[in-house]
């Protein structure tokens, strides 16, 4: 048998809010979905896996890079042009942590998960 990854899921405290985000950020279109469902689809139009947010409403973002609540995981996105993409993510409302790297520059998404924008 076969295995494919289907979706990344990142927990959050509004997925309509954070699949946007994401949906923004990497040029796709979110899912149909159920406004009060707790469940949100960011699909690969090319058909890689989904980015996909699942409710918790007690959610609390990582303490990244360091404190109680470690990281668990973080969305590396690939660009050409880093200081385009940066102002990008930026006006769409992530925020920058680390940019100390010559080929990559480590952000939060609008509910604290780290990503990285990389030029590598």
């Amino acid at each position: 048998m076969a295995l494919r990854l289907g979706a990344v899921v990142l927990d959050c405290p509004d997925p309509a809010a954070l699949a946007e985000f994401y949906a923004a950020v990497l040029g796709r279109q979110v899912a149909p979905h159920d406004a009060g469902g707790g469940w949100v689809d960011v699909p690969d139009p090319e058909g890689g896996p989904s980015v996909s947010f699942q409710l918790d409403p007690a959610f609390r973002p990582p303490t990244w890079p360091e404190g109680e609540r470690p990281q668990m995981l973080h969305l590396d996105i690939v660009v050409t042009d880093l200081d385009a993409e940066h102002e990008r993510v930026v006006g769409l409302g992530a925020r920058l942590v680390d940019d100390t790297h010559a080929t990559f520059r480590v952000y939060l998404d609008p509910a604290g998960h780290p990503f990285c924008l990389c030029a590598c």
